[in-house]
């Protein structure tokens, strides 16, 4: 299995999952929700590299090319250091976009936002 570079962001922003549900509004007008599955989903979590070095910078867009949304990879644990975030031990994860990367007098800065989905097997 892939794991994503080692590197560590400099901010990091989670929104946690939801449970599938489905509303649905009675004949008397009440609303009524109907959860659809055991799992979440739609967990995403989106990091921003700055001052990155042309070899980070290359490693990162290396990674989202080889596996993008079709290959799911793990986080690794210098990408999570310090960050006290947890997520569903079965679940991988794959990117949502593309990297933003952003240059200016010779400074890199990236931004990548991933998507936490089910393992499955290819």
């Amino acid at each position: 299995m892939a794991t994503f570079p080692a590197l560590n962001p400099s901010v990091r922003t989670y929104v946690p999952g939801v449970q599938p549900s489905t509303s649905i509004n009675t004949l008397n007008g009440t609303e009524i929700s109907v959860r659809n599955g055991n799992s979440s989903n739609a967990f995403r979590l989106r990091m921003s590299f700055v001052l990155l070095s042309r070899d980070s910078h290359f490693e990162l867009l290396s990674h989202y090319v080889m596996h993008g949304r079709f290959e799911p990879f793990d986080l690794s644990a210098t990408t999570l250091t310090a960050s006290g975030l947890t997520f569903p031990s079965t679940y991988l994860w794959v990117y949502a976009a593309s990297p933003e990367t952003e240059e200016s007098c010779g400074q890199i800065s990236a931004t990548v936002e991933l998507e936490l989905i089910p393992s499955y097997t290819v």
